[in-house]
């Protein structure tokens, strides 16, 4: 097995979802988004809902790689664990740090969320990386999304006579109520959509860009390497479907088929960057992307923290708006649709981290949490 890899596909692909995520989370008006780039109101799948589960995918995969380079190259387990430790609880705290923000009312602070749940994902997949088996990851995923469909689908939680996926009195939701109470996102005060239980199949997710790692990493073929991640992408696609109409997806649940079905889709999209990318060698325009890629983590939470304080400043305009309402009034004014002008807000707030980015890229900076 070769795991000395450095693959501008996985770097890409890593970036293009950090890109999608500033755009998407940072509308210039939230009621007048497109609607590919909202999310599922509670059942189905739309382009944004496949952002996140493609970057915990791909931190599977990423996890694997690096996790066997630096065995090879001699680290102990006992090492690789503390960074593991470090880094997932650096992340998680960041994640807490940004919900406080700006420490103005600290009472009912959101105690998860997107980079909560990364941390976790990134944790417990590498912590079975490390000291289990394969088999044991194998079956650990399958008992956690079949487990899943079953509580979920098949035994009434205590705010229910009946089993419910509903978002008020699901078994995710009483979780989160009896555990986290009030510190849960606002727009959700019932369930967290990356709560504690949820978080469970969201780490098979990690686990499945690990195990297609090892597949991938098995042999030298780059051709074989891409017919894996295709295959493997279109067996976890067409499971997931099929499980569908008994288990529909639901990203706030994290739902099983969402799993194999999101895994699926990011298997096969990985397979065509690297078949573009690392075998056709076509990387002329892929520089924005990788850009992105190297420095994932930092950007997003630039990309958080900025907006939050551009919220914080209400003093454009004679109407004293923040930048965000100015600029998408202005354009809504002059005469473009609403639908525009929320969509060229997101557009240029990104473009200033792919100046950032690029500025990281061209001098060899990686800022590694």
């Amino acid at each position: 097995m070769s795991t000395n890899i450095r693959l501008v596909s996985l770097d890409a692909l890593r970036g293009l979802t950090i890109i999608a995520m500033i755009i998407v989370n940072t509308p210039g008006s939230w009621t007048a988004a497109y609607a590919p780039l909202c999310h599922a109101e509670w059942k189905g799948c739309t382009p944004t809902d496949l952002v996140f589960p493609f970057f915990l995918f791909i931190m599977g995969f990423s996890l694997f790689l690096s996790t066997q380079n630096r065995l090879k190259k001699g680290a102990t387990k006992r090492q690789l664990f503390l960074h593991l430790t470090k880094r997932s609880a650096l992340i998680f705290l960041i994640g807490v740090l940004l919900y406080m923000f700006p420490f103005t009312n600290i009472t009912n602070f959101r105690i998860l969320g997107v980079l909560q749940r990364i941390a976790l994902v990134n944790f417990f997949c590498g912590l079975m990386l490390l000291y289990t088996s394969r088999n044991f990851r194998l079956y650990t995923g399958g008992i956690i999304l079949i487990g899943y469909w079953i509580l979920l689908a098949f035994i009434p939680s205590p705010l229910s006579a009946a089993p419910t996926l509903a978002y008020e009195t699901n078994w995710v939701a009483w979780l989160d109520q009896l555990i986290l109470g009030k510190h849960t996102w606002s727009a959700m005060p019932l369930m967290d959509p990356e709560g504690i239980l949820s978080t469970l199949p969201a780490i098979v997710t990690g686990l499945l860009g690990i195990e297609i790692a090892y597949n991938f990493t098995e042999t030298q073929d780059k051709t074989k390497k891409a017919v894996i991640l295709f295959l493997a992408g279109f067996l976890l696609t067409a499971a997931g479907l099929a499980w569908s109409p008994v288990f529909p997806f639901i990203k706030k649940l994290w739902t099983s088929s969402y799993v194999l079905y999101t895994a699926g889709l990011a298997s096969m999209t990985l397979g065509a960057f690297y078949w573009l990318i690392d075998y056709m060698k076509k990387e002329n325009y892929t520089g924005l992307l990788v850009a992105f890629g190297k420095n994932p983590l930092i950007l997003y939470i630039g990309s958080e923290l900025l907006i939050m304080i551009i919220w914080l400043f209400p003093v454009f305009g004679p109407d004293k708006k923040p930048l965000i309402e100015y600029f998408f009034n202005s354009l809504v004014n002059a005469g473009m649709s609403p639908n525009n002008a929320s969509l060229a807000w997101a557009v240029l707030y990104t473009s200033i981290f792919a100046v950032i980015a690029m500025i990281l890229y061209k001098r060899k900076i990686v800022i590694k949490l």
